[in-house]
């Protein structure tokens, strides 16, 4: 798919979550109850949000040991750079920009680091799987929990098994994407053949068992802090709710930001926040207004950092010289 049409594809997607979010909504209301959220309580769920960027970053740091040794203040740049991005641009492209980012900084294949970004992405969808599996056991007769709890398990689940299967059985890969690559022409050939040999590298700490344990404690460390959150965040307009009320609010709007859409998530946030407020008698008006301060104090904290890094990072400058080998892996990428 062309970039141009794959994010009109986005931002489509955003008008048809937006409408279902705001249909028969009193938007009047909406803009009243926004403005009678309690700030200090608003700005502590934003603290809370803002420290799993080093969780996430000491994760992603571990997933990328394989490739190169890197430190903290590496990482957390260039992850939060690629989370603003995420935020801003559409469809989620914002994951191709931190793996761009990344690699320029320290002259990594941006190919290779792509393939760290669906590793852990993985482990961010199979810790959705396992809280809609809870949901379902906390909701039993909602079908539509039932419905997408197949979908993204099928999909995440299937994702990991083909990265575990890739890691204990890698050469077997390799052949056979050599074989498939041999049809191609030469020079696509070569092209495709190096960045995909790269992006198959970047899966190979997934395969490493020892590691298993310490990205998954990290992952639901990240997702305990996040949901903690979106709950500090509901409480900040004096809703309150069941934990299972809270769970079931962030859940959704988790797996509102996996959709590909327009810029900030913005359709299948609102959504999502309507669906889960729902459960509770929370009207309409009242979960429009709480969707929009999450985006605001949450996403909208990590873009302003996000663009200051930016900033001060000046991407525009020269990179600093650095050796053949460094300069031919950054190609690679």
């Amino acid at each position: 798919m062309k970039p141009w049409l794959y994010r009109f594809a986005g931002i489509l997607v955003s008008v048809v979550f937006i409408y279902l979010a705001v249909r028969r909504v009193d938007i009047a209301e909406s803009v009243r109850v926004l403005g009678g959220v309690e700030p200090w309580i608003l700005l502590a769920a934003t603290l809370v949000y803002l420290c799993g960027l080093p969780i996430r970053a000491l994760r992603w740091r571990l997933i990328l040991r394989t490739q190169k040794a890197l430190s903290l203040k590496e990482i957390l740049v260039p992850l939060t750079v690629g989370h603003m991005a995420n935020n801003v641009l559409p469809a989620r492209t914002g994951e191709l920009y931190r793996a761009h980012f990344l690699g320029r900084r320290v002259r990594m294949s941006r190919s290779g680091i792509f393939g760290s970004i669906v590793v852990e992405r993985t482990f961010d969808g199979l810790m959705m799987v396992c809280v809609m599996l809870l949901l379902l056991v906390l909701f039993p007769k909602d079908h539509f929990l039932g419905v997408v709890t197949l979908f993204t398990a099928l999909f995440f689940i299937g994702l990991a098994v083909g990265i575990f299967a890739y890691g204990r059985k890698s050469e077997l890969v390799h052949r056979v994407v050599e074989a498939g690559l041999g049809l191609v022409p030469r020079g696509p050939r070569e092209f495709v053949g190096v960045r995909l040999d790269a992006f198959l590298k970047g899966m190979r700490s997934f395969a490493r068992p020892g590691w298993y344990a310490r990205v998954t404690w990290y992952t639901v460390l990240i997702w305990l802090i996040e949901a903690t959150s979106i709950a500090i965040v509901v409480v900040s307009f004096g809703i309150l709710l069941p934990l299972s009320g809270y769970l079931l609010v962030f859940a959704l709007a988790a797996l509102g930001t996996t959709i590909p859409s327009g810029p900030g998530y913005v359709g299948p946030y609102q959504y999502a926040f309507v669906l889960a407020l729902g459960h509770f008698s929370v009207s309409r008006e009242t979960a429009l207004a709480v969707s929009v301060a999450a985006q605001l104090a949450l996403l909208g904290s990590v873009t302003l950092i996000g663009l200051a890094l930016l900033f001060r990072e000046n991407l525009h400058s020269t990179p600093a010289k650095g050796s053949a080998s460094e300069r031919a892996r950054e190609r690679a990428g």
